[in-house]
């Protein structure tokens, strides 16, 4: 299920990193209405089922290191197949009222419950990223072997088949059994992936958890480091580009609820479709 939110905005001013409050606020959401739920979900270092997006400004300026909202209003977009979960979001939803970015809250205005538009015949969809996609592999670096983040220029095959590889994994935890279906395949848009916009894409996140994530400092290698238990500036890189899925409705639909690729509750892989 996806939940759209529309918060109000009166020309203030946030920072570009803001992701990990986005995180944050979604803990603080469900602690509210559930307290151990919360602190079991931030514990886990288990799949969590859920993503969220970037923050959807209609009009917005860069200034420097800090993004002017121009528009009276903007939009952000959570989501998960999990009941309990949508549940206790919603319910601290309606009881703080608001998304707190650095010093500023944000009322929100309006939660609306986006049509499952997934429930379909089509095994052919499209989708946009409302957040980036990161998929990773294990490659020899310095003789040992180290996490590497896929680039738009990498083989799009192989990365298509990951994204298959982490869905599947993603849906057999959740429902406790394999999809009857296992067939996936992306093909990102052709014309995108080979634009700027597509091309590596410096995704910035401040790891504030011990345990829930472990989001590693990249270098320019592709090599990673954990940082565990520190508050840490850190570059994830990612793909930003639209694609057509197309195979297992399961896998679709659980990919669009869960998000694509990898550490989805850090903010990646949440798509609409288009």
């Amino acid at each position: 299920m996806q939940l759209k939110l529309k918060l109000q905005a009166q020309q203030q001013t946030v920072p570009i990193n803001y992701q990990h409050f986005l995180s944050s606020a979604i803990y603080n959401y469900l602690a509210t209405a559930d307290i151990k739920f919360s602190s079991d979900l931030h514990e886990s270092k288990n799949f969590k089922f859920f993503t969220f997006s970037w923050l959807q400004f209609p009009r917005k300026k860069i200034i420097n290191s800090s993004i002017k909202i121009l528009s009276p209003e903007f939009f952000w977009y959570i989501s998960s197949p999990w009941n309990e979960f949508v549940q206790n979001l919603v319910n601290g939803l309606l009881e703080l009222g608001g998304l707190r970015i650095g010093q500023y809250t944000f009322p929100i205005t309006q939660t609306e419950t986006l049509p499952d538009v997934i429930l379909i015949e089509a095994k052919n969809l499209k989708f946009s990223c409302l957040s980036p996609l990161v998929i990773t592999t294990k490659k020899e670096y310095n003789g040992k072997l180290a996490k590497y983040y896929y680039k738009p220029n990498d083989n799009l095959s192989e990365i298509s088949e990951k994204i298959r590889q982490n869905l599947i994994n993603k849906y057999t935890t959740f429902f406790g059994k394999e999809p009857k279906d296992t067939k996936l395949k992306i093909e990102f848009d052709n014309v995108y992936i080979k634009s700027p916009k597509a091309q590596v894409l410096m995704h910035y996140i401040k790891s504030i958890f011990s345990n829930s994530h472990s989001l590693p400092s990249i270098h320019h290698s592709g090599r990673s480091e954990e940082s565990r238990g520190k508050t840490v500036d850190i570059k994830i890189p990612a793909i930003m580009c639209p694609f057509t899925v197309t195979g297992s409705q399961e896998l679709i639909k659980f990919g669009y609820e869960c998000g694509f690729g990898e550490l989805n509750s850090a903010g990646f892989g949440m798509v609409r479709r288009i």
